[in-house]
């Protein structure tokens, strides 16, 4: 996750450079309490991923112990070799270790340059890689929260420079969710849908309603709604998710949660429906982008039920891939075979150093209309695992399918065959 931060390039690169630092080009300019300006250098993350590889736990450590004898334990240079020993730990799986190297590399990092300084950010950054690695999900979750508050802190709110860590946290919140490894999971949803929608309103305010930043931020509005629309307040979110206890929310927290769920379905189509707008008005929108937004807003419509708006969409959508002469690569990967719904490019369904997991390897017909009919389980593992088989039947029963065409309508598509997994436990 490790990035560059630069409030500002000053002349040329130093010449005096002591031979136990990497080279350096890029540097942030930081007002200390007096108002004066302070240069503080910023690795960048090639460079910091080049040291760690070319210098040994060994070599650190050496160096912080003699920074530490002569400069003392909070010596300007330390924060530095302190994350480069972190990171030779992190490479080396051994995360306990990067966790306290870190967290020393930031409190050092903050004596030296001030609690609110940008400079800590790769630190933190490789912090939360750390505590995901080890299942650490609350701390996690604190990490990604108070890198959105210093970034607001030097950028304030609706600044254009906060969409990256925007980008960061709400995706975050929506794995999260998905994924099901913290407390409170309708927070993570509401706070991913909040922090989408402020995306939306910077990027309007600061680059136009027909840029093409806004794709990224109305697909995660999309997202955030589909779940809100079928949230249960319970782990029941399909496959290849965990399912750990959740608290509940607070019957005021649930009233303002319900108020999310009635307008989710508007909202969700609402952002599809802007996406086809920005993509039709943006000249240097990719070909067939506005056509491929139609077909998400018909996905949209068969979630919901609305079979015969849906098969409307995905008919004129074809149509005009046809007119419009796209390539048989493009129709086919949007009609040439079945796709299963929801599908969502924003969630990472797997988890860090995840066990085999156990599967179920099934076989079913998709009819024109998107459903799936003569299910068969071809295979499970483990064998003997009764619940995830049925579980698998129950679920294809209610699954939605973006049915294939083949001559130019919708049609049967026979053996279908997929593999549905499951943590381990």
């Amino acid at each position: 996750m490790a990035c560059t931060l630069v409030a500002g390039l000053v002349g040329a690169e130093p010449s005096t450079q002591t031979a136990d630092i990497p080279p350096v080009t890029d540097y942030l300019v930081t007002p200390d309490e007096n108002g004066e300006s302070s240069i503080a250098r910023i690795p960048s993350a090639e460079e910091l991923a080049e040291a760690s590889r070319e210098r040994s736990q060994q070599d650190y450590l050496e160096a912080i112990e003699r920074i530490e004898v002569e400069d003392g334990a909070y010596g300007g240079q330390l924060s530095q070799h302190l994350l480069g020993l972190g990171l030779t730990y992190q490479k080396e799986g051994e995360h306990d270790d990067a966790i306290d190297v870190f967290k020393r590399a930031i409190h050092v990092n903050r004596i030296n340059e001030g609690l609110y300084n940008l400079n800590q950010v790769p630190m933190l950054e490789h912090l939360i890689e750390s505590h995901v690695a080890r299942g650490q999900w609350e701390d996690a979750n604190d990490r990604h929260h108070y890198l959105y508050w210093l970034h607001r802190r030097n950028y304030g709110e609706d600044d254009p420079r906060m969409l990256p860590v925007i980008d960061k946290l709400s995706a975050w919140h929506l794995n999260a969710y998905a994924l099901d490894v913290s407390s409170g999971l309708f927070h993570h949803l509401i706070n991913a849908h909040n922090l989408f929608k402020l995306a939306v309103d910077i990027i309007d305010t600061n680059y136009g309603t027909n840029d093409l930043r806004l794709i990224d931020a109305l697909r995660g509005l999309t997202v955030s709604n589909y779940y809100l629309a079928t949230y249960q307040g319970k782990s029941n979110k399909g496959f290849q998710m965990t399912t750990n206890a959740s608290s509940a929310p607070s019957a005021e927290e649930r009233a303002r949660l319900d108020q999310y769920i009635i307008n989710s379905y508007s909202s969700g189509k609402k952002a599809i429906t802007r996406m086809v707008d920005v993509y039709a008005n943006n000249p240097e929108s990719p070909p067939s982008a506005s056509i491929k937004a139609k077909v998400e807003l018909g996905d949209w419509y068969l979630l919901f039920n609305k079979w015969h708006s849906a098969l409307d969409i995905y008919q004129e959508s074809y149509d005009t891939l046809v007119a419009t002469n796209a390539s048989d690569k493009e129709i086919k990967r949007l009609f040439g075979k079945p796709i299963a719904l929801p599908d969502l490019p924003l969630i990472d369904t797997q988890l860090p150093n995840e066990e085999a997991p156990h599967y179920v390897l099934v076989r079913f017909n998709v009819t024109p209309y998107g459903r799936a009919r003569d299910i068969e389980i071809l295979e499970s593992y483990p064998s003997d695992k009764v619940r995830i088989r049925s579980r698998v039947r129950k679920s294809l029963k209610v699954a939605k399918f973006r049915p294939r065409f083949e001559n130019g309508a919708p049609a049967l598509t026979e053996n279908v065959t997929h593999r549905y997994l499951f943590p381990a436990k």
